[in-house]
């Protein structure tokens, strides 16, 4: 074997070994940055799917009282509600809407009517810019 045949043959092996270190390298990099990504991902979606929640729903034919719960860091006003994707008007509410305070639940009072045996979509929106959305039966 010529010496230029061996001279070649030490470039090949050092070339992909340099390139075997470099994808090591920026798969460790690409790795660290996407597993971050994740991480915070999910922490952000489960703290917000528990932080407000509708404990319970109790109905008659002239109100819907909604119990709205809080576990934001801060109070929230429930500002709107929608039955089957009309506005209703908020009982006993503050000029804000329904305060609840962080840490606690509270009552939200919607003016009905309705109809025993009915189906109802409710969406409550609040200040913070979050809403909640369920089904009701009657």
């Amino acid at each position: 074997m010529s010496i230029a045949g061996c001279r070649r043959a030490v470039s090949a092996v050092f070339s992909v070994l340099l390139l075997v270190i470099i994808v090591f390298v920026v798969g460790i990099f690409l790795y660290s940055f996407v597993s971050g990504m994740v991480g915070n991902l999910t922490d952000s979606s489960s703290n917000q799917l528990f932080s407000l929640r509708i404990e319970n729903v109790v109905m008659n034919d002239t109100c819907m009282t909604i119990y709205v719960g809080n576990s934001l860091k801060d109070d929230v006003s429930a500002t709107k509600v929608y039955v089957n994707k009309e506005p209703r008007d908020l009982l006993f509410s503050t000029g804000t809407g329904v305060i609840i305070p962080k840490g606690s639940s509270r009552p939200v009072y919607v003016n009905g009517p309705y109809t025993a045996g009915g189906m109802y979509d409710i969406k409550i929106v609040f200040n913070s810019g979050n809403s909640l959305i369920t089904v009701v039966i009657y």
